[in-house]
């Protein structure tokens, strides 16, 4: 249950308080949040673990004129733990490396953007004996199909409120929730003694869009449709990537290469490549806080700064301006934060993550897209990474099938696919209409032209 915390007025008292203790200090800033939440853990297809808990606490940057940075945080809100924090923070400052990139916290914005849906009231009153009717369905889908053996899955929910206060203006505040439903589900084959598992799962603002049937028995699908897996031979073919492969190929390397901080250090495959073409004109991406509803939305930022819906690669072209910035990383360049500063909770410094990261869908069908392969993979899931700094890619297909004249034959196994990032990227040649939501990243299909895979089954086999 939320505690009755005039967090406003110990805000202000910390600022105040920061101001007073050291005429060192330059900016400061109070970071509030209360969060409670709710989790169910399903082990071997029963109940396991079931928990209610709440946090709450307030932490302090403070700056000094030579960027040197202090920082604090404490779960007690009295004025003597807040004092104590600040105490803390100061003492860091003072002992600091100077840092003449960190200039200056956010200033005062007039106007937010308004997001709706963020917040459920159903999500927030939800206890654990309500809770159970999402997990019995979960349940009943394993213990129903011939093939499962067990599954793993779980049912979270969270509610929090957070409030942004800075000496030079900033004062916000928002609440929201989420809830996220997961499956793994286990199968085998009775006649050929094989194992297999497939995955699923759903993110959600409003708990009456979650659905956990729905995930199970698409885990269960997965998992059937990878049993029995067979080994091809090394063959150039061209490569269906399924919305979870997307994200695990194209999303989320390109998420952590248009990152400021990492960009500023000089890592990654992405390096060297703002305002130049990195891939077919069918790729285009953009990162947007602003969808009502979605995982990833927000008004503001981790920073108090007003978040965007920005382009950021244009038909093939990674755009000059397609870095993500809190207000550090946009300091050193001499331009504004594009509200991407991210706050796990208040223990934690801002960092830099993306919002909706979202791949732009074609208009053809998945189907049309599938068709016109005689010969060539689909892939669902890999257990590798690409090594960031080259972009190269070498990894192990988990969940993937063979193509055959437009139609999905047997899983694979032992089948593995080399190929560079950017490489990739340029060879695109077809996306879906059809896109699937996965948290905060959405993805259609994606056919690439050509790539190497790499076969377990030898030539004279």
């Amino acid at each position: 249950m939320e505690k009755k915390v005039d967090y406003h007025a110990l805000s202000r008292y910390g600022l105040k308080l920061a101001d007073q203790k050291s005429t060192r200090v330059k900016r400061a800033e109070i970071f509030y949040d209360a969060s409670n939440y709710l989790s169910l853990e399903i082990e071997e297809n029963s109940i396991k673990h079931s928990e209610m808990g709440s946090d709450e606490g307030m932490s302090i940057r403070v700056i000094d004129k030579r960027g040197s940075l202090g920082f604090a945080f404490t779960n007690k809100l009295e004025k003597s733990s807040i004092e104590k924090m600040v105490n803390t923070s100061i003492k860091m400052m003072n002992s600091g490396t100077p840092d003449p990139d960190f200039r200056d916290l956010p200033s005062s914005y007039r106007d937010y953007p308004k997001v709706s849906g963020l917040f459920d009231k159903n999500i927030k009153e939800l206890q654990i004996e309500d809770s159970t009717r999402y997990i019995e369905d979960i349940i009943r889908v394993c213990r129903d199909d011939e093939k499962a053996i067990s599954q793993s899955a779980s049912f979270k929910s969270a509610y929090s409120k957070i409030m942004i206060m800075n000496s030079n203006g900033v004062e916000v505040q928002d609440k929201d929730t989420n809830c996220l439903v997961y499956s793994q589900m286990i199968v085998e084959d009775k006649v050929s003694k094989d194992i297999s598992s497939g995955t699923d799962w759903q993110l959600e603002r409003n708990l009456a869009v979650i659905n956990p049937l729905k995930i199970a028995e698409k885990a269960l699908e997965k998992a059937h449709n990878n049993l029995n897996r067979k080994k091809i031979k090394n063959m150039k073919c061209p490569l269906i990537l399924t919305p979870s492969g997307a994200i695990n190929l194209i999303l989320q390397p390109i998420a952590m290469g248009i990152n400021a901080e990492t960009y500023q250090y000089k890592r990654g495959f992405l390096v060297g490549k703002l305002g130049t073409k990195i891939g077919s004109k069918l790729l285009t991406i953009e990162d947007n806080a602003l969808i009502d509803g979605a995982a990833g939305s927000s008004s503001f930022d981790g920073e108090g700064v007003p978040c965007q819906n920005r382009k950021i690669i244009e038909n093939g072209t990674l755009l000059k301006s397609g870095l993500l910035h809190n207000s550090y990383t946009a300091n050193k360049e001499n331009i504004k934060s594009t509200g991407n500063s991210s706050r796990s909770s208040y223990s934690s410094l801002p960092s830099i993550d993306s919002s909706n990261f979202m791949l732009t869908p074609g208009d053809i069908p998945k189907a049309e897209i599938m068709q016109d392969v005689k010969r060539g993979i689909l892939m669902d899931d890999t257990g590798d990474s690409p090594n960031f700094a080259t972009g190269d890619f070498s990894g192990l297909i988990l969940q993937g099938n063979l193509i055959e004249n437009g139609e999905i034959k047997h899983p694979l196994n032992e089948t593995m696919i080399a190929i560079n990032l950017l490489d990739l990227f340029k060879k695109i040649d077809a996306i879906s209409k059809e896109v699937e939501i996965f948290g905060s990243y959405r993805a259609p299909y994606v056919r690439i032209d050509e790539v190497q895979i790499l076969g377990g089954k030898s030539s004279t086999q």
